[in-house]
């Protein structure tokens, strides 16, 4: 006794609909979360978006991850169990005792109905019988009993019986809606790649790679943006086999991935060129900038020096513990480029030069000269989000068949009409009566539209 009240406890924990309440305002909440908290960033994004307390707590949560973490998982499959019980619940007897077969009926369950009728016909047994059955067809209505004891015939019909299974039809699409989900989480992923322009990227978990031609932001005639679009090309096996302008509701599409524009902005690590002045420490006097392209050498006007610009940083900052430069965030608060300066082919100094700080550091160190960084052309970039949901076919097979259920629950309307049919001297006595699982005004003007249709024949013949 003890096992059953124990295995009843679990089952009546897991069929319970405040369980199911329970979840669903979970996976909302949950779903609230992913929303605010962007996903799939570089780690160091969140420590610069939400400081170092907090983002210790979205990694050791996973909420930069959230979709693939255990614990929303545990929450899907909870709800999977919950689906499964309650289906299992109530399923089975809704199935028995709405497919029972009615073999007979009192007459008298007529007078407890609302909606109800007596008719006196001028007709026989048999063609009141015929006529009132004539009418239920038109209706739609199935007849699933016709049965004649001396002077009384019964009739029952009904229609819209399936009707009566569209919250259980809803549930099975959401059983397949989340196991799509899960398969989508276990074997899919959600990335996303800044990419400049002219730039290439492999593109994760694919034989392909994608570049980005072209970024460019259309404006309204107010100075807003309108929207903002990249032209990407799709390389596989070294040859150009797509080329597609997306933006924001238009994405790439290519062997079961997506490239959504997601956002843009300047390269944080990169330049184009960089314009760059020789001072003369002697007379304070500041030569014509010239021009240095990235990663290219560059002969420096009125003196034997050469540079080459080979790093830039746009919010300069500087780890004592690993000795390493790198950018706080990608606004350019405190931009910096470094170079190499050569004297012929010995590289004699790699400074970096502040364009907010001009002179912080001597450039050509033990000498007259130094140089100073007067600007810079910055590379545009564009943030792709890349998406791939092997689940994304299941689930739309799960929102279809949520649809089917909800316009089964919604509009299919279960009507029962019960029927008595008496011969009373040269006539016949009608007695009809019916319920409906839902709607009652509309079967209310249904089932006098039918009496109507009834009386009518009658005085047709």
């Amino acid at each position: 006794m003890k096992k059953r009240a124990w295995y009843g406890s679990v089952w009546r924990f897991f069929a319970s609909v405040k369980l199911t309440i329970f979840v669903l305002i979970a996976l909302a909440l949950s779903s609230i979360i992913g929303t605010v908290i962007e996903q799939n960033q570089p780690i160091e994004s969140y420590y610069i978006e939400y400081g170092e307390r907090w983002g210790d707590i979205i990694r050791t949560l996973q909420l930069d991850d959230m979709y693939h973490s255990v614990w929303f998982v545990a929450q899907l499959v909870l709800l999977m169990i919950n689906i499964i019980a309650c289906t299992y619940e109530r399923f089975p007897p809704k199935w028995r005792s709405l497919l029972r077969k009615v073999d007979d009926f009192d007459p008298s369950i007529i007078d407890r109905f609302s909606n109800r009728e007596a008719i006196e016909l001028g007709a026989t047994l048999g063609r009141a019988r015929d006529r009132v059955i004539e009418v239920l067809r038109k209706n739609r209505y199935k007849i699933k009993l016709d049965r004649s004891q001396g002077d009384e015939v019964k009739l029952y019909a009904s229609r819209g019986l399936i009707g009566r299974f569209g919250s259980d039809i809803t549930h099975v699409s959401l059983f397949v809606i989340i196991i799509g989900a899960i398969y989508g989480s276990f074997w899919g992923y959600r990335d996303f790649r800044p990419i400049l322009v002219g730039s290439m990227i492999r593109v994760p978990d694919a034989d392909f790679a994608l570049r980005l031609d072209k970024f460019w932001i259309d404006y309204y005639d107010t100075g807003q943006i309108r929207q903002y679009n990249s032209l990407l090309t799709v390389i596989e096996d070294g040859k150009e086999v797509l080329t597609k302008q997306i933006w924001v509701n238009e994405p790439l599409y290519y062997k079961g991935i997506r490239f959504y524009q997601s956002s843009y902005g300047t390269s944080w690590n990169r330049i184009k060129e960089a314009e760059i002045a020789l001072k003369r420490l002697d007379s304070n006097k500041v030569d014509p900038p010239f021009s240095v392209k990235w990663g290219e050498v560059s002969k420096v006007p009125g003196s034997k020096y050469s540079v080459r610009l080979v790093g830039y940083v746009s919010d300069f900052a500087f780890d004592e513990r690993t000795r390493t430069v790198f950018s706080k965030s990608g606004e350019t608060n405190n931009p910096a480029v470094q170079i190499e300066v050569y004297n012929g082919e010995d590289l004699i100094a790699r400074p970096w030069l502040f364009f907010n700080f001009p002179g912080l550091i001597h450039a050509i160190p033990g000498t007259q000269y130094d140089l100073v960084l007067m600007g810079f052309r910055t590379i545009p970039y564009s943030g792709i989000s890349i998406t791939k949901d092997p689940g994304t076919n299941v689930v739309w097979v799960g929102t279809g068949i949520m649809g089917i259920g909800f316009f089964l629950a919604f509009f299919v309307y279960h009507r029962r009409i019960w029927v008595s049919i008496k011969a009373s001297g040269n006539g016949t006595i009608v007695r009809m009566g019916g319920v409906i699982n839902k709607n009652p005004l509309g079967f209310e003007r249904e089932f006098k539209d039918i009496v109507e249709a009834v009386k009518e024949t009658d005085s047709r013949a």
